[in-house]
């Protein structure tokens, strides 16, 4: 679970390009501020708060990436309980990131990003969906706990039956 989230200063300058360009990296740029507000109310799973590219990363352990659509992804780097967002982009950016920086220690990260300040109304604004109750565990799997019932309701769609 993430406690702790850090932004890269980088981050905001490509913000900042993505929202002059078109119409679809505007919608990117919307969609990364979204996924960027709900990791500011903090106690999240990163792969919960947005939409994660099917083939991960390995050439970094601990990457991964956020699409965003329209070829557009948010990399961010996973450590412990703290998460950090390191390059918004196209994929071809993004990919061209993880390949010039591959030899990056924790350290280096840490240095180079700043820490988001907890959003202090993030409670009263989290939904149903984001309100998921985690223990604090780092390697935690949230279907290892779930029971049949629960199971069947979750996958109801995959199965074609209706939940019970």
């Amino acid at each position: 679970m993430i406690q702790h989230v850090h932004l890269d200063p980088k981050i905001k300058k490509s913000l900042e390009s993505l929202r002059r360009s078109g119409r679809k990296a505007v919608l990117a740029a919307a969609k990364a501020e979204e996924i960027i507000q709900r990791m500011q109310r903090g106690r999240l799973i990163p792969e919960l708060v947005g939409t994660v590219t099917k083939h991960g990363e390995l050439r970094i352990k601990g990457i991964m990436k956020y699409d965003l659509g329209s070829g557009y992804r948010l990399v961010a780097f996973k450590h412990r309980r703290h998460l950090f967002l390191l390059c918004l982009g196209s994929h071809d950016d993004c990919h061209r990131w993880i390949e010039n920086n591959r030899e990056l220690t924790v350290e280096q990260i840490q240095a180079r990003c700043n820490e988001l300040p907890r959003d202090p109304l993030g409670d009263q604004k989290i939904s149903t969906a984001d309100s998921i109750t985690v223990p604090d565990e780092e390697d935690f799997d949230p279907l290892a706990t779930a029971s049949d019932q629960d199971l069947r309701r979750l996958f109801c769609g995959l199965v074609g039956q209706s939940p019970s």
